[in-house]
């Protein structure tokens, strides 16, 4: 049962980590297009991934996204699988 919920923490700790990408993508874009690119106010700027990312560019943008939901599962299992073991410190008694 314990194995279960680290499990499920951490593929839910993956999407989280996709969601507050999927959210600071978008900010970071338009905070690179206004500072960093001085782009005017109502003014398009082309992001074209092919030309970004040349000939794999879907490969990329589907790779992405698995790759940080992959690290987010990771870390997630990681730092539960660590809270469920008897030696940590949350256990320990101070003498």
């Amino acid at each position: 049962m314990r194995w279960r919920l680290v499990v499920i923490k951490s593929l839910a700790t993956g999407v989280l980590a996709i969601v507050a990408t999927a959210i600071a993508l978008p900010v970071t874009l338009h905070l690179y297009a206004k500072y960093v690119l001085h782009a005017p106010p109502n003014v398009a700027v082309g992001w074209d991934p092919v030309s970004l990312f040349g000939q794999h560019w879907k490969l990329v943008l589907v790779g992405t996204p698995v790759l940080i939901f992959l690290l987010g599962c990771m870390a997630g299992f990681w730092f539960f699988r660590r809270s469920m073991r008897p030696d940590n410190d949350a256990n320990r008694t101070i003498s």
